[in-house]
């Protein structure tokens, strides 16, 4: 996993919680883990079938023990080839989140809002597990090279804000904003692992394939 996630390319998976909440969703996505686990099993299976080689667990805003074990194990089930564990990188609680995911193939703090903390967490998920770290920020433009330093083996964006200079990034992993699945695709700047994030679905994933050919 760790050499996949430095040189190798993947297609990644789109947004759970946006699907989730087109689904009745109110509050925490973690919780549908355990109260309507086959909902979040079928966005993961769609996403597997749209080409995605990893796919991330549902524990974007934290998860209790139970909640993450489940997020893992219907992450699994979708036959993804890799499974990462999802995280925001400003959770206060981030190193105890990263050991409750012990049983993915990599930690991805994601969305993070500043430089400093995308420093921040990736420097504290290190302290807390072996397995390697990917780090993406919602921000115009971030230290990328500098957050490789400390430890992530990937680096690069997420969400929103589109980054004004993605040049140098390993992940690209961006929001719909309001653009057409076709459209999305045609703009996506290019990086090793790209995928979607909010508003995103199974049908974006297909344009970006269709793209990238």
């Amino acid at each position: 996993m760790r050499e996949a996630l430095r040189s190798g390319s993947l297609l990644l998976d789109a947004a759970m919680g946006t699907s989730l909440m087109a689904q009745g969703l109110i509050g925490r996505a973690p919780a549908w883990n355990l109260s309507h686990p086959e909902q979040v099993k079928a966005v993961h299976l769609a996403h597997v079938a749209a080409g995605a080689d990893l796919v991330l667990t549902n524990t974007f805003v934290g998860a209790s023990p139970e909640e993450a074990a489940a997020a893992v194990r219907l992450a699994r089930a979708s036959g993804a080839r890799y499974v990462g564990g999802s995280l925001w990188a400003g959770l206060p609680d981030l190193e105890a989140q990263v050991s409750r995911l012990a049983g993915v193939d990599s930690i991805w703090l994601e969305a993070a809002t500043s430089a400093d903390q995308a420093l921040s967490a990736v420097r504290g998920a290190a302290r807390a597990t072996t397995l390697p770290i990917v780090i993406t920020c919602a921000l115009p433009g971030a230290p990328l090279k500098d957050l490789r330093e400390a430890g992530a083996a990937a680096a690069g964006y997420a969400c929103s804000p589109w980054p004004a200079g993605p040049a140098d990034a390993d992940v690209i992993k961006l929001a719909a904003d309001g653009l057409s699945p076709e459209e999305w695709a045609r703009r996506l700047p290019p990086a090793r692992l790209r995928g979607g994030c909010c508003g995103t679905d199974e049908r974006y994933l297909a344009a970006l394939r269709a793209t990238a050919r």
